[in-house]
């Protein structure tokens, strides 16, 4: 989940007003994020978003923004300057290699140190985040005084050009940059190896080449600059224009002046656009879901503190149907359902009176469940914790850091993160990755997690519920996995003489200390000492051991 890092003067610098910590993090809630700040640390709070759907929210402006609404009231409103003398003209062979752009120029800012240190933030997770790693948005940010217009946006032979990418004192090639420079190795993929994207100014001075570098001319941005030009490549306007706008909106929020810019690719057309968008809602629905009569001026009231217009003259009286039109930044509204949540979230979740449902059934407990707890209370008894994760995954952490082979999983088609694009097809990573995030804590480890499991079988997928432990201390060894796996089989009543081992070879584990197990002969799953080389690739320094096993109905 995107954390954001920022300090309390700033937000106060933002809003305009003097920020409670506690009431802070009672606002944060609505949110969906969560504050995490120590006394005397002011300068450097946290904020944890557990909802993906708002990259608005990911850095400290759109959370002042979000302040101004709803607690403070003020009206929010973007200017951007009507005329334009600034053109990208976009060359034709750039399309086979990274086709679209988007622009916009953001003057008269005061940039500070942390005002940096947020811009860059913002960059960084809306370029990862959002544009799935760069592949489809990449936001560049440059020195506009020192860029002379128009700029071409073109595709270059790697021979026939050579700039000093950002932080490099010497000329390098496309191809040397990708071979030599560190965000040349990581995003080199993204390049077609014949033609590479080249933004240029008029006077042949490179900007950058998209979406690895910028040069070191342009690209470098200062607490001494003033005026900035930001442009976002990629493939599809659905990922450039939200990464653009929301960039420009948070600029603007520290008191930048937006000014248009014009790409010529074929057509003419200017950016930032700023369209809100509209979208048709029944206050009878929410004064459903509300609980409580409430009258038409008070819901529109409420729709207001999140920047939504009601369109009066489209109001239906007898349906109380209407269309509202909302922010351009609000990405996350998709249908009613948004707006009415919305609706809810100014209304207060505090200020509803709970009422428990009157049911004429008994509600029975599932077998599986009562199987399930009873796993529970083992596991438990022999020490462990249990933890929750996510089904959505990622491959990097199923087979890479686990030193698997990649194959076929169920991936999304559009993922709104690069961190949860795919099921996963095995529960082990996930503890992996909670074991990772917990290296600082003391040891002994144990943990387990019953959950599903996605995976393809004759080309179609199958879910499967799996239980998986982990053991992480400085003596722990393929013993103590095979113990606590047959002490658990034994309280389901399995008896030692249907539990079987055999070793076999798992990249994920110390060879000759892995085993697949079988209960009854049916191959139930896999134990064994993780592989050193996983726990470095991990970052983890004390030895684990695992099991893992479908909870089937093999030796239920």
């Amino acid at each position: 989940m995107p954390t954001i890092e920022f300090s309390k003067k700033d937000l106060e610098k933002l809003t305009g007003k003097k920020i409670n910590l506690d009431k802070l993090k009672e606002f944060l809630s609505y949110l969906k994020a969560e504050l995490d700040f120590s006394e005397g640390k002011l300068d450097h709070l946290k904020a944890e978003l557990k909802d993906i759907n708002r990259p608005d929210l990911w850095g400290i402006e759109g959370i002042a923004r979000e302040l101004k609404l709803k607690f403070f009231n003020k009206k929010i409103k973007y200017e951007i300057k009507g005329k334009t003398e600034y053109k990208i003209k976009v060359e034709r062979k750039v399309k086979k290699a990274r086709p679209l752009i988007v622009a916009a120029v953001v003057k008269n800012l005061k940039i500070t140190e942390e005002t940096l240190k947020q811009i860059i933030q913002l960059q960084e997770k809306l370029s990862e985040n959002f544009g799935l790693k760069r592949k489809e948005a990449a936001l560049g940010i440059y020195d506009f005084d020192k860029i002379n217009w128009p700029v071409h946006y073109t595709a270059i032979p790697s021979k026939k050009i050579k700039f000093k990418p950002l932080d490099f004192d010497k000329e390098l090639t496309p191809k040397e940059i990708i071979e030599q420079h560190e965000k040349g190795k990581k995003y080199g993929h993204l390049i077609k190896k014949d033609l590479f994207p080249i933004l240029i100014d008029s006077k042949r001075n490179v900007l950058s080449m998209p979406p690895i570098i910028n040069s070191n001319y342009s690209g470098k941005v200062t607490e001494k600059t003033k005026n900035l030009f930001i442009e976002v490549t990629g493939n599809e306007y659905r990922f450039l224009i939200p990464v653009l706008e929301i960039m420009v909106s948070a600029l603007a929020e520290r008191g930048g002046r937006i000014e248009k810019v014009l790409v010529i690719d074929g057509k003419k057309r200017f950016f930032p656009e700023f369209k809100r968008g509209k979208i048709k809602i029944n206050f009878s629905e929410i004064e459903k879901l509300i609980g409580e009569k409430i009258s038409d001026k008070k819901i529109t009231e409420l729709l207001t503190k999140s920047d939504f217009i009601v369109e009066k003259d489209k109001y239906f009286e007898k349906s109380r149907e209407c269309f509202v039109n909302y922010p351009f930044y609000r990405y996350d509204i998709l249908d009613s359902r948004d707006v009415i949540e919305e609706v809810i979230i100014n209304y207060g979740y505090n200020n509803f009176d709970p009422e428990y449902p009157k049911l004429d059934t008994k509600g029975l407990e599932y077998e599986t469940s009562k199987f399930k707890e009873k796993i529970k209370e083992i596991m438990i008894g022999l020490g462990c914790q249990e933890i929750l994760s996510f089904i959505l995954t990622n491959p990097e952490k199923l087979f890479n850091l686990m030193k698997q082979k990649k194959e076929e999983v169920v991936e999304l088609e559009n993922p709104i993160s690069v961190n949860y694009s795919c099921f996963r097809n095995w529960l082990l990573p996930s503890l992996m990755n909670f074991f990772s995030k917990n290296k600082d804590v003391r040891y002994p480890q144990k943990i387990f997690e019953i959950g599903k499991a996605i995976f393809i079988k004759n080309n179609l997928p199958e879910e499967s519920e799996k239980l998986c432990f982990g053991f992480a201390d400085k003596n722990v060894t393929f013993t103590d996995s095979k113990q606590a796996l047959i002490y658990l089989l034994n309280s389901l009543g399995v008896e030692d003489k249907n539990i079987k081992f055999k070793e076999i070879e798992n990249l994920s584990f110390i060879s000759g200390r892995c085993s697949e197990v079988f209960v009854k002969n049916k191959s139930i799953g896999i134990l064994g000492e993780i592989h050193p080389g996983v726990l470095e690739r991990w970052k983890l320094l004390m030895p684990i051991c695992a099991f893992e096993i479908d909870l089937g109905d093999c030796f239920l």
